[in-house]
């Protein structure tokens, strides 16, 4: 397995980076803090893009690294995409036979309920032959796609997927407040809400665990992007600000604070690159990388951005600085697809039955 970006990932990244510079700088995150004009979605942007659709045909040169690059360059512009949502409802999609296998369009994923997080354990939200009933909560951007992918479990009480359009009858979706504002969440609520496609049975069961590994390491780099970008404006501020007639990144203190973060951004990416890598193989062993990319990834990024909070100062706590819509992304993004806690547990889980096989 090479881990080396080719060429043209490095050309994908630099055009990312270059396209959400002009379209999503972080005023566009503020807007949508501050109830702003012009506070929209990039849905438009990012299809026009072809980005939704990088990674799901295995011949187009860029696979899961390729949307793994992507997610982090949204995350360091805390832009207002649905971009790693839409890229796990294809590959759910495509296995159900709904349109959103071809990633032309944005779409929202509806997983998270009142009493059920992303390990769909106690999920009450049901689907009954072509018609779904239940509340989702914590739907980003649920209020401006077409299509959610919900979800649910069927009559038998076994996981499924529903695809429903967001205008159909009986899915009211309603604004909600959220730690990232520019996520835009949502509470969507289901009542006999016509389903326009649906995969049940054990299919659904292994679909949802292979799309939702890649969303957990896509969902990582984009935690990855935010912390990362906080801390370069931490090491600029550093560069800059003086104390005793010098730079304060001069003292020791500081000097130790910004390289551990460093050394901790450094090597969660190492980790998500071989995740995404080994599930773009499909090798022996990738959901249990994507698991270590998720749960090292995601206290990296905590420690990261908290690292830059300290080296600001007083000034990262304003309302005007732009560090805090960056750790607002990192904490919306630290519990999706499962927080580092799930992931080590399963990690556990699956250690002790393999140690258990090899006694027996």
């Amino acid at each position: 397995m090479d881990l080396e970006l080719t060429p043209d990932h490095q050309e994908l990244q630099a055009v990312a980076r270059h396209a959400l510079d002009e379209r999503s700088p972080l005023r566009l995150a503020r807007a949508f803090l501050d109830g702003a004009a012009g506070a929209e979605p990039l849905h438009d942007l990012l299809a026009e893009l072809g980005w939704y659709a990088v990674g799901l045909d295995p011949d187009d040169g860029f696979g899961i690294p390729g949307l793994v690059l992507l997610a982090d360059q949204a995350g360091a512009h805390a832009a207002p995409t649905a971009l790693v949502d839409t890229a796990v409802a294809a590959r759910l999609a495509g296995a159900a036979g709904h349109p959103a296998a071809d990633g032309e369009a944005a779409v929202a994923l509806a997983v998270v309920e009142r009493r059920s997080d992303w390990s769909l354990e106690g999920a009450a939200t049901v689907l009954r032959g072509d018609r779904l009933d239940g509340e989702k909560v914590e739907v980003q951007h649920g209020a401006t796609v077409s299509t959610l992918a919900v979800t649910a479990v069927d009559e038998d009480g076994d996981v499924a997927v529903a695809f429903v359009d967001a205008g159909a009858p009986g899915a009211t979706v309603t604004a909600a407040s959220g730690v990232d504002p520019a996520a835009a969440t949502a509470v969507v609520s289901f009542s006999d809400a016509p389903v326009a496609a649906a995969l049940t049975g054990e299919s659904a069961a292994t679909a949802i665990r292979e799309a939702f590994a890649i969303g957990a390491v896509a969902v990582t780099a984009e935690a990855l992007g935010a912390a990362s970008a906080a801390l370069d404006l931490a090491v600029e501020y550093a560069k800059e600000r003086e104390q005793f007639g010098v730079p304060i990144g001069s003292f020791q203190g500081l000097k130790h604070l910004m390289a551990g973060a460093y050394v901790d951004r450094e090597s969660a990416w190492a980790s998500v690159l071989y995740a995404a890598a080994a599930l773009d193989e499909r090798l022996d062993g990738a959901d249990e990388a994507a698991a270590i990319a998720k749960a090292h990834g995601a206290r990296a990024s905590r420690a990261v951005v908290e690292t830059a909070l300290q080296v600001l100062g007083g000034i990262a706590f304003t309302w005007e600085h732009d560090v805090h819509l960056l750790q607002r992304r990192v904490l919306s993004a630290e519990r999706r697809f499962g927080d580092a806690l799930a992931h080590e547990a399963r990690l556990g889980d699956t250690l002790a039955a393999r140690r258990a096989e090899v006694a027996a």
